[in-house]
């Protein structure tokens, strides 16, 4: 495993999380939750990445979610389902279709992303 790589992975993922607080508070939710999904993702890569040594090439969500053997992830994903159904039309609009998000949305899916990254140890606890 790359030390280095995992911890651009994580970092990244951070970034992303704490970008889609601002796009929320300028009323943007479209790029908001993108950024969401971004530190979703880059967040389940970094894990793999350091408990499996590497990770698959691919931004499919549920299939990342398959691969990551964590039991509070597959807990939270099967709670909130939806939410990974939004996170990846939000990610695939960003680029091919415009789609307006609600903040409710953006707030429920922030949640989720929140919990996930604790869940993996990309951010901290309370």
């Amino acid at each position: 495993m790359s030390i280095d790589l995992y911890e651009k992975l994580k970092e990244r993922a951070k970034y992303f999380f704490e970008e889609s607080k601002k796009d929320a508070l300028n009323k943007h939710y479209d790029i908001a939750l993108f950024h969401l999904e971004q530190a979703f993702q880059l967040g389940l890569k970094a894990y793999l990445l350091k408990n499996k040594g590497d990770f698959p090439k691919t931004h499919n969500l549920v299939e990342l979610i398959k691969l990551v053997e964590n039991d509070c992830i597959k807990r939270i994903s099967k709670r909130r389902w939806y939410i990974i159904s939004i996170l990846t039309d939000a990610y695939i609009g960003s680029r091919y279709l415009l789609r307006d998000y609600s903040e409710n949305e953006y707030r429920a899916s922030k949640k989720f992303v929140e919990d996930a990254l604790k869940c993996l140890n990309i951010i901290t606890k309370d």
